[in-house]
């Protein structure tokens, strides 16, 4: 049953960033493609996956998450909560300090968050990792697809 229920969720919450998307501004300056190209591709990728995972929930429903688990689950699996909030956060930031900033902030807070033993090399790749990811799609997005990100 918890299947199913965060399957229906998450695609409420990928129509919400759907219809969020048509916002975003249309193809300009030659470019074959506008800001929400990418995003409703991802959003797309996502609503199939959570179909299959309702369908599946249907198929297999003796193999599925319990509701009465789900306790048990968060105590064990706590990260998971704590990054959808933060997930949140990064796109409430997004409006005020744009995709790249915000980007990096999430990315900083959750690697911090899911990295269960810190050494050094962890923590550098970590950082370039962080940082490195949203500077190079904001420069794929503006010098090869000639589109800006929000």
């Amino acid at each position: 049953m918890a299947d199913r229920v965060f399957a229906v969720g998450l695609m409420v919450l990928v129509a919400a960033f759907w219809r969020e998307t048509a916002e975003l501004a249309g193809a300009s300056g030659g470019s074959p493609v506008g800001p929400a190209f990418v995003p409703r591709v991802v959003l797309a990728l996502i609503f199939g996956l959570s179909v299959l995972l309702l369908v599946q929930s249907v198929l297999q429903a003796e193999k599925a998450v319990r509701m009465t688990g789900i306790s048990d689950f968060l105590k064990l699996h706590w990260r998971v909560p704590v990054l959808l909030a933060g997930f949140g956060v990064y796109v409430a930031l997004m409006e005020g300090i744009g995709f790249t900033w915000a980007s990096v902030a999430f990315l900083l807070g959750s690697f911090a968050l899911l990295i269960r033993e810190y050494s050094r090399g962890i923590l550098i790749a970590s950082a370039v990792i962080a940082v490195g990811l949203p500077f190079g799609l904001e420069w794929l997005f503006e010098s090869a697809l000639n589109t800006f990100l929000p």
